[in-house]
């Protein structure tokens, strides 16, 4: 019985072994030198989904587990600035030469043109200032390029993490329409912070901090931008940034039009095992087109070198976006032809304008630093949906539905800080307010509105300290950190 059970475990520990394959490599350039930072992101096949990834350290090594994905097929993506995009398969052990990109983002790279990355405390801090980066377009375009990320469309997560909140001069982002206003050549750095303690709220796994460079002197200036894209469909960006500096004042204004159109054409084989085997072969063609127009002006007020305060306002408007989608469908039943249905849907939102208002101060008094933020938000979404399905076997129908959706936050967080022994404590409050109401018709039918509130006068105080341990080789960049929550 020892035996049987002894082997049981045995078994049981082979198996977890097996499962919990270590991936592992060295990386390094043409010159046999170790590259760090790169990325090495880990997908499955032949879904290309996501598993894990990581960044190599500064001797050009990496190393996860596979996470219960031994034995299928793998693949190993690297990307780095300066770097081409290598895919490769995954092996438990492989060395891996990065070929250098001698063209990027339309001009040459040399190896002083490269972002400089460094640990800082508790973050990964890429410069972008005066560096290739500047020129990547928007400032979604930078994160994407960025080691520890992955992501677009303004949703980043950090491996290992999972999805991060950004924020941007100490100002949480709202909408990921802010990262594509905002020009990389404006940003000074960003930070990437995996632990973000208890300054944030316990949900924040974490977060990414962009810095713009504060502009100096006093005149007017103005950039255009203007993106055109052309495949199938025309998408296309235009922006105009207005500003003007005297005597400490900041006053900035933004007017940006985006539009995008986008196609879906893909095929279905779903098979059904009951007491009837029921297979359907579905082929769905989606077209859509989405307009957007911003607004967003704005002041800085430099009290003096050590206070700052301004406020920026964001209007929102959406001209039109329609979407129209066609399902054809065959059904059989245990092979034999049952149905065959086409079902076209044609949706139109009507959106009304949205407000964003934030206002903010910095400043220091001796070695306090004060940061205070207050966000308010509000938005309108209407979308109306008819749905047409007709049927070779059965009767037709239509659908009409339509959805409204108000939307509103108030938000503000304080955040004092100051040093103690050697490192840094924090001491802060946040107070967000969020309500929704939504009215919903489908057909004849109404449904009375619902308001939800999602986070209702909630208020987070916090505790947090940030000791460096003493330099060594081990743990030259480490933090030690204990988080207390106030009662």
């Amino acid at each position: 019985m020892k035996l049987a059970f002894l082997g049981f475990i045995g078994i049981l520990f082979l198996t977890t072994e097996l499962s919990a394959q270590t991936i592992s490599g060295k990386i390094t350039d043409e010159q046999n030198q170790p590259v760090e930072f790169v990325n090495v992101v880990l997908y499955s096949l032949p879904d290309s989904v996501l598993i894990t990834g990581t960044v190599t350290d500064e001797q050009g090594e990496f190393s996860f587990n596979s996470n219960g994905n031994s034995g299928k097929e793998m693949l190993l993506q690297l990307s780095f600035i300066g770097y081409k995009t290598q895919t490769v398969e995954a092996k438990p052990r492989q060395d891996i030469v990065m070929e250098a990109d001698a063209l990027m983002l339309g001009e040459l790279v040399v190896k002083g043109d490269l972002p400089k990355i460094r640990l800082k405390n508790d973050a990964l801090v890429a410069t972008v200032q005066n560096s290739v980066l500047s020129k990547a377009g928007t400032g979604n375009d930078v994160l994407k390029r960025l080691p520890l990320l992955t992501g677009d469309n303004g949703e980043f997560s950090v491996f290992g993490k999972g999805e991060a909140k950004i924020f941007i001069n100490n100002r949480e982002m709202r909408d990921a329409s802010e990262l594509d206003n905002l020009n990389s050549a404006d940003i000074k750095d960003v930070e990437i912070v995996s632990n973000p303690g208890a300054r944030y709220d316990a949900s924040v796994k974490a977060v990414i901090r962009i810095s713009t460079v504060r502009k100096v002197g006093d005149g007017f200036s103005f950039d255009l931008r203007s993106s055109y894209y052309q495949s199938q469909n025309t998408d296309l960006r235009e922006q105009l940034n207005l500003n003007y500096r005297k005597n400490g004042w900041d006053i900035f204004g933004t007017v940006s039009y985006s539009r995008g159109a986008w196609i879906q054409d893909s095929k279905l084989r779903q098979t059904t095992y009951v007491d009837t085997l029921w297979t359907q072969e579905n082929t769905l063609y989606i077209t859509g087109v989405d307009q957007t127009l911003w607004g967003i002006t704005g002041v800085n007020y430099e009290i003096s070198p050590k206070h700052y305060v301004g406020m920026k306002y964001t209007l929102s408007t959406y001209p039109g976006s329609e979407h129209v989608s066609t399902l054809n469908s065959t059904v059989l039943a245990d092979g034999v032809f049952y149905d065959r249905w086409n079902s076209v849907e044609e949706k139109n939102a009507d959106n009304k304008p949205s407000h964003r208002l934030n206002a903010y101060y910095n400043g220091d008094f001796g070695d306090l630093k004060v940061d205070f933020n207050a966000d308010f938000f509000a938005n309108k979404q209407q979308s109306r949906s008819i749905v047409t399905e007709t049927s070779q076997e059965f009767d037709d129908r239509t659908v009409n539905s339509e959805n409204n959706v108000n939307n509103r936050l108030v938000a503000s967080k304080l955040v004092l800080s100051y040093p103690v022994l050697g490192g840094q404590f924090s001491l802060g409050n946040e107070t967000p307010t969020r309500t929704a109401k939504m009215n919903t018709a489908i057909g004849k039918t109404l449904f009375p509105h619902r308001i939800r509130p999602l986070k209702n006068g909630t208020t987070v105080s916090l505790r947090n300290i940030h000791v460096p341990f003493p330099s060594d080789n081990l743990a030259r960049d480490c933090v030690t950190k204990m988080s207390v929550p106030i009662i």
